[in-house]
């Protein structure tokens, strides 16, 4: 052992930490019993955040209760992660997730989990906690990327509140709410993407009609702020909701399909510009696939992986023998390739979660203390 600290140090240091800046977290967790000068590079933040940079977007999702998978979109490959139990809605930042659980110990609602360090931490409710109809945001001050915040807000049953959990307080407090009236979200279609949060929002409008956008919530500014209108949403096939991911770390995109079976692509300019507008990226028209069934769509979770190319993971169901298939495609023009089958059960077994995954990249980031 010695003998090989001793030849990976006749490297020049920054030469072994250009080489590290391309090891997954995975290995570079081990790698911090290596030595003291590797743990102090691995625990920098500089290091940790240019990592973080350079690294891929792949899936995670909620395989049983407690159980989760991880799959490498580049190298498709499949990880097995334990953590909590019951979780039923994650948010997704700089490789930390914002956890809501199913629990009757309020105690036990809300945490901050670092799936590929192995740390959770609990976060007390708000005293105005009002259960399944809050919604919740998760993101950072721009001036100082390790300020992490949490948003929750409700305004169901005419209760209005939004309210900030800043970790340098350890203390939830009222924000201005003057621009986030009259309009709910859809808080399992949201993004949080360099610091921000975006979801889709449906508005009612005094002629009964609704209006569709992508409201922001602006954690350095502390102000909430419409960002773009929608295009075009199955108007014709009200059930099926447009799918949210972020594109090239600096837009959005949108997924959905129509009455006769197309997939369509859309992906806005920068979301920092002035004007924030859509371009549909492409379509795509699969034939006799499941995945374009009603509860496959509404079950998946899609990420941009190449040009006029998308990976999709989502479930589709045997009507003949009643399985459940979870399955990552790849997807363009007149393509439809089935990569890997990453589990299967039978329709109602307990193990079934609702929402098939969530876009994650795994990091270093410590859970905020």
């Amino acid at each position: 052992m010695a003998s090989s600290i001793a030849s990976r140090s006749s490297l020049p240091f920054e030469l072994v930490e250009n080489i590290l800046y391309k090891v997954p977290v995975e290995s570079l967790v081990r790698f911090k019993s290596t030595c003291k000068q590797w743990c102090a590079l691995l625990n920098d933040s500089r290091f940790i955040y240019k990592h973080l940079k350079l690294s891929r977007e792949g899936l995670i999702r909620v395989h049983d209760h407690k159980l989760y998978q991880y799959i490498n979109l580049e190298t498709l490959a499949l990880s097995s992660l334990q953590g909590p139990s019951n979780i039923y809605s994650m948010i997704h930042c700089d490789g930390l997730l914002l956890c809501q659980f199913k629990s009757d110990n309020i105690d036990r609602n809300l945490a901050i989990w670092n799936p590929f360090l192995s740390l959770v931490k609990w976060i007390k409710l708000s005293i105005s906690y009002t259960g399944h109809w809050d919604i919740y945001g998760f993101g950072y001050d721009n001036l100082s990327r390790e300020n992490y915040k949490i948003l929750r807000f409700c305004n169901k049953l005419g209760y209005e509140e939004a309210e900030i959990y800043e970790f340098k307080t350890k203390l939830w407090r009222s924000v201005d709410y003057s621009c986030a009236y009259s309009w709910y979200a859809w808080y399992d279609e949201a993004v949080s993407m360099d610091g921000n949060m975006y979801w889709f929002v449906k508005r009612d409008k005094e002629n009964s009609q609704t209006e569709n956008f992508i409201l922001c919530f602006d954690f350095s500014r502390e102000i909430f702020k419409e960002t773009c209108c929608l295009p075009f949403i199955n108007r014709d096939d009200v059930w099926l909701l447009p799918h949210l991911s972020g594109f090239r770390g600096d837009r959005l995109s949108k997924l959905s399909k129509d009455k006769y079976g197309k997939i369509q692509v859309w992906v806005t300019n920068k979301v920092t510009d002035e004007v924030v507008s859509w371009s549909k990226y492409f379509n795509v028209t699969p034939q006799n696939l499941s995945i374009l069934s009603r509860e496959s769509i509404n079950n998946t979770t899609f990420f941009i992986h190449k040009t006029n190319r998308i990976m999709l993971w989502c479930k589709e169901e045997d009507v003949k023998n009643k399985d459940i298939y979870v399955n990552v495609y790849e997807i363009c023009e007149g393509v439809v390739e089935k990569l890997v089958e990453t589990g299967r059960h039978r329709r109602g077994d307990k193990g079934c979660i609702t929402k098939i995954g969530y876009i994650f990249v795994p990091s270093l980031v410590p859970v905020p203390e």
